[in-house]
């Protein structure tokens, strides 16, 4: 077997309660490297456009890479794989907590589920065994009663849990699975995915250790990078985590205010500070100890924060606080200040499974229905939706994660919710491919237009962080060495291509992307690869790999019925801001960029990889 892998695939099939291995070759893992490499490979082959998201024969695909056999920085990650449920595209989403050192550990580089179980169940994964177990006193469970149970039933208290909540269970379009109470897989659906098998959670615990061909160097390198992060990291960065960033992106024009719509254009200065540290701390009471204890394993940022509100008791929380994402969306899309209201919504996103970036935003959007007439009190079940009212976030996004009174609008989507409504509504919903907007707007750095558009999940900022090459962040290796206009059109193809190939790399290794805020740079990456494979891989075939997998994604999508029509940004994107340092500035012209994009790749002129791409790719 080659070295930081097992060569092995554990394949479950739920519905004939089958479970089997597949051997993988060390040609295999040098190609697609793992984690979404290998996860797109197999939905290419295995899963037909006939085949929708909620199909038993979808494969639910989790996947490590050579990263999960070292200790270096970011490294406590892991991808879940699937066809999606709210955009019918791929979609592949990374989350953290110990799965990833784990699964690993278990003696197996992916987990491939296909099938539904006629009862819930879930899987228990430890040393190169796996077993299907009952799971029907569990089904209703919160996210964190079940991680409890199981570990309680198992007598396991140091294994990891991957659960859906209450939302999965329903198949609701925006479920995610959470992993360990405290890490999320966020977007795209997957928990819908996962509780349409019947499936209610997977727990894991290993104890073995794949071979790696340096061990001291891997060592060596680890302590290094760890040095490096601690002393260059943001200061904000490393006292807040991402709850630092809300003051600095809304001084940038980045933060999404009153749904994308706002005519300030992003000048929301003193609310913005209430959502942002060392305010949010202070308020919340934020235990960097317990932040420490939910950390990812392999971390020295420590992101997750453990808070203890008390105060006012309808929103007291003690446990996981919201991270930038929720922040934004929860937050400042509804004009909402009151960072107590903003945690409690997002307690009840972690309990029930619902990624916190679609609910902030269909609450948003059901808001502006209601301002322009669109919904009534009628439709709304008596709510009068209005910006800024903490109290009636919270209980939408209830309603939201139960599926009832006016959360059933959303249960499929943004895009269905929209067409539901009717008029001017699917005008309104700002999204790419069904998937709602994060909270980080085009109009301020223009490369996130291209990015956005092109993106196979839908509007990701994760699936490159390209925006940051105009804070700053560089990629030499990749011919990007110096700070770009981020108002101009111009060269945004290129940064938005290879911060796409190089978010396949990491995805694929699989690592954190926030690390390279520490100074983790594509070189360290490489060294750290050879280090625990043994190979001699160069630079260009390493860069490949990302072209490679960003081309495989697109492939998956075309062979799913995507295209160029598909690659689109919503109406709201080109309305500039009245105010503020991006007022008057949109993205424009995008679709002369986005064929540019598609000339870089190799793709036609729709969008699509010609065979000359595929096979330079080693993909035909």
């Amino acid at each position: 077997m080659p070295n930081g892998y097992w060569g092995k695939i554990l394949r479950v099939d739920l519905t004939n309660k089958k479970i089997s291995e597949e051997n993988i070759s060390e040609e295999y893992c040098r190609k697609y490297l793992g984690g979404v490499g290998f996860a797109a490979d197999i939905l290419l082959k295995e899963v037909g456009s006939e085949v929708s998201a909620l199909d038993p024969e979808n494969r639910l695909i989790f996947g490590v890479g050579p990263f999960q056999a070292s200790a270096v920085p970011g490294s406590g990650k892991f991808v879940v794989v699937a066809r999606s449920p709210l955009t019918n595209a791929i979609c592949y989403s990374v989350a953290g907590g110990n799965m990833g050192p784990m699964l690993k550990k278990s003696g197996f580089d992916s987990l491939v589920v296909q099938g539904k179980s006629d009862k819930p169940v879930y899987l228990w994964i430890t040393d190169g065994k796996a077993e299907i177990k009952d799971a029907s006193s569990l089904w209703g469970k919160n996210t964190e009663e079940t991680t409890d149970l199981i570990r309680d039933e198992l007598n396991e208290p140091k294994a990891t849990v991957v659960d859906i909540g209450p939302s999965g269970e329903k198949e609701i379009a925006i479920s995610c699975l959470t992993v360990d109470k405290a890490s999320f897989a966020g977007r795209g659906g997957l928990g819908a995915v996962m509780g349409s098998k019947n499936l209610k959670a997977i727990a894991v615990k290993g104890t073995q250790k794949p071979e790696v061909a340096d061990s001291q160097k891997v060592r060596d390198l680890a302590k290094e990078l760890n040095k490096r992060i601690r002393e260059t990291a943001p200061e904000g960065f490393l006292k807040g985590g991402t709850t630092s960033e809300t003051t600095p992106t809304e001084e940038l024009g980045d933060l999404p205010i009153k749904y994308w719509k706002g005519d300030s254009g992003g000048v929301w200065v003193e609310q913005a500070e209430k959502l942002s540290y060392p305010y949010y701390s202070d308020e919340l009471n934020v235990d960097l100890a317990e932040c420490a204890k939910i950390a990812c394993r392999n971390c020295p940022i420590h992101c997750h924060r453990y808070i203890d509100s008390k105060e006012p008791a309808r929103f007291a929380v003690t446990g996981v606080g919201p991270q930038y994402e929720a922040l934004g969306m929860l937050g400042s899309c509804n004009l909402v200040e009151d960072i107590h209201a903003v945690a409690k919504a997002n307690e009840i996103c972690n309990l029930y499974g619902l990624d916190c970036i679609s609910a902030g935003a269909f609450v948003a959007f059901a808001t502006e229905c209601y301002e322009k007439g669109l919904l009534t009190k009628e439709d709304t079940f008596g709510l009068e939706l209005k910006w800024g009212d903490g109290d009636q976030l919270v209980e939408v996004v209830r309603q939201i994660a139960e599926g009832e009174k006016l959360g059933k609008l959303f249960a499929k989507g943004i895009v269905k919710a929209a067409e539901q409504i009717g008029g001017d509504a699917p005008k309104i919903a700002v999204h790419v491919k069904g998937m709602d907007l994060p909270a980080h707007d085009p109009r301020a750095f223009f490369s996130l237009a291209v990015s956005y558009a092109t993106s196979s999940r839908g509007a990701c900022h994760t699936h490159g962080l390209c925006f940051k090459a105009a804070c700053g962040l560089l990629l030499p290796e990749m011919g990007i060495t110096e700070i770009p206009d981020r108002f101009n059109m111009e060269g945004k193809e290129v940064i938005a291509a290879k911060f796409h190939d190089l978010s396949a790399i990491q995805d694929a290794a699989t690592q954190c992307n926030f690390m390279m805020f520490g100074g983790f740079g594509i070189t360290d990456m490489l060294n750290t690869i050879n280090a625990v494979t043994g190979w001699d891989m160069s630079m260009e075939e390493f860069l490949k790999i990302g072209e490679r997998l960003s081309t495989l994604k697109r492939a998956v999508n075309v062979k799913w019925g995507f295209s160029k029509k598909d690659d689109v940004l919503p109406e709201a994107i080109f309305i500039p801001a009245k105010e503020g340092c991006r007022a008057g500035k949109i993205p424009t012209p995008l679709e002369p960029a986005i064929d540019r994009y598609y000339e870089l790749r190799g793709w036609d002129n729709d969008g699509k990889p010609t065979p000359e791409a595929m096979e330079k790719l080693g993909l035909s």
